[in-house]
C-alpha cells in the first residue's frame, strides 16, 4: 500500500493542474470572447438604430456627335476626351467638405444624424468638431468607381429610407450642377479666349489697313509694284522699238544723204524714244519720288498688311473651332439608376457584425495568451 500511495498522488495533481488549467482557459474564453460577443450581439440585435442604404448609379457623358468627316471634324477630333477625368472630380466633390457643408445647411444633416432617438454609439454628438463631424460624413456617404465602365455608385446610408433617399438625391442634383457649371465655365474659357485672339487680330487688320492707304496717299500710286511691273513692260517695248529704230537709222544712213527729209524723221524719232526711255529710267530708279523709293515705303506696308489679313482668318477659323468644340466637349450626367428607397434595414447587419466581433476576439486573445507566455519566460530566465 505504501507503494502506491506517491504515484496515486502524482495522478492526482496531475488531474488537478489539468482541471485548474482547463477552468484558466474556459475563463478567457468567457472573458476574452464569449462577453465580447455576447455584448456585441445585444448591441447589434437590440439597441443599434437600423439604417437604411439608398443607392444610385450614375455616370459623366460628353455630346460627342457623328457626322462628316471634314477638315474642321479632322482638327476637332484631336483634342482628347476628359470625361475620365470629369469623373474623378465628381467622386472628389462628393467626398468633399463643399457636399456636407449643403447637406447640413439645406437637409437637416446635423438634426437627423443627431437625432435622440439615435443609439448612442450610432448618433452623431451634439458638440462634434467640424473633423469630427466630416469623419462621421465620410463614414454615412460611399462613392464607388467602376473604372472599365466609368460609372459612380453612391450609397447613402441613413435612419429612415425616406432620409436616405432625400440625401441620395440630394447629392445627385448638387453633382450634375457641378457638372453643368464646369461645362458652362470650360465653354465660356474656351469661347473667350478665341474671341480675344480674334479681337487682337481685327485691331492688327484695322491698323494695317490704315498704314496702308496712308501710305498710297502719300505716293499718289495705289500700287507701286504694280505700276513698277507697267514701267518695266513699258520700257520693254521702248528698248525694241528704240533698236528696231536705231537700225533703220542705220540703213537710212548707207542709202541717204546727210540732210535728206527721211533721215532726219528717222533721228528724231530715235530720239524722241531715247528721251522717253530715259524717263522710265528716272522714273524707276530716280530720287525721293522714284518708284523704287515708293516700294521701299510700301512694301513692309503690304507684307504687314497681308500677314494681317491671314493672322484675321486665322483667328477667326479658331473661332469656328472653339464653338464646335465647346459643344463637343459638353459634358452632362446621366443618372443610370435613380436614388433608391429601401424598404428594410440594411445595417447594422447583425451575423456579419457579431461573427466580426467573436473572429476579432479570438484574434485578440490568442495574441495575448502569446504575449503573456513570451513575459513570463523571459521572467524565470
Amino acid at each position: 500500500m505504501s507503494g502506491k500511495v506517491p504515484g496515486e498522488s502524482r495522478a492526482s495533481t496531475a488531474r488537478a493542474l489539468r482541471k485548474l488549467r482547463a477552468r484558466r482557459v474556459a475563463r478567457r474564453m468567457l472573458l476574452g470572447v464569449g462577453m465580447p460577443t455576447l455584448v456585441a450581439a445585444i448591441y447589434y440585435g437590440a439597441i443599434a438604430t437600423p439604417q437604411y442604404e439608398s443607392v444610385t448609379a450614375f455616370t459623366i457623358q460628353s455630346a460627342d456627335g457623328g457626322g462628316g468627316v471634314g477638315g474642321l471634324e479632322l482638327l476637332i477630333a484631336s483634342v482628347p476626351s476628359s470625361a475620365g477625368r470629369d469623373v474623378m472630380m465628381v467622386r472628389e466633390y462628393i467626398e468633399s467638405r463643399d457636399i456636407l457643408d449643403h447637406l447640413v445647411q439645406a437637409h437637416g444633416f446635423v438634426e437627423h444624424y443627431g437625432a435622440p432617438s439615435v443609439d448612442y454609439f450610432s448618433r452623431l454628438p451634439a458638440n462634434a468638431s467640424v473633423e469630427d463631424r466630416y469623419a462621421y460624413f465620410r463614414q454615412k456617404v460611399s462613392v464607388e468607381h467602376d473604372t472599365q465602365s466609368g460609372t459612380l455608385r453612391l450609397r447613402v446610408k441613413a435612419f429612415s429610407a425616406e432620409k436616405a433617399e432625400e440625401l441620395a438625391t440630394a447629392i445627385l442634383d448638387a453633382s450634375e450642377r457641378m457638372v453643368n457649371e464646369m461645362t458652362a465655365r470650360a465653354r465660356r474659357d474656351r469661347i473667350d479666349l478665341a474671341r480675344q485672339e480674334l479681337t487682337r487680330a481685327e485691331e492688327r487688320l484695322t491698323k494695317a489697313r490704315q498704314a496702308f492707304v496712308e501710305a498710297q496717299r502719300e505716293g499718289a500710286i495705289l500700287d507701286p509694284a504694280a505700276s513698277a511691273e507697267a514701267v518695266i513692260t513699258v520700257r520693254s517695248r521702248l528698248e525694241a522699238d528704240l533698236a528696231s529704230a536705231r537700225a533703220e537709222l542705220s540703213a537710212l544712213r548707207a542709202t541717204l544723204q546727210p540732210g535728206a527729209p527721211q533721215l532726219r524723221q528717222a533721228q528724231a524719232r530715235v530720239a524722241g524714244l531715247a528721251q522717253q526711255l530715259a524717263r522710265q529710267d528716272r522714273q524707276m530708279v530716280g530720287d525721293d519720288d522714284s518708284l523704287r523709293e515708293s516700294i521701299a515705303r510700301f512694301e513692309p506696308v503690304a507684307a504687314e498688311k497681308e500677314f494681317a489679313e491671314r493672322a484675321y482668318q486665322s483667328a477667326l477659323a479658331s473661332l469656328e473651332v472653339a464653338r464646335v468644340e465647346a459643344d463637343r466637349q459638353h459634358r452632362y450626367l446621366v443618372t443610370i439608376a435613380r436614388p433608391s428607397r429601401p424598404d428594410a434595414p440594411t445595417h447594422p447587419r447583425f451575423w456579419h457584425s457579431v461573427l466580426t466581433v467573436l473572429v476579432l476576439s479570438f484574434a485578440a486573445l490568442g495574441i495575448g495568451t502569446l504575449l503573456l507566455a513570451s513575459i513570463r519566460e523571459h521572467a524565470n530566465v
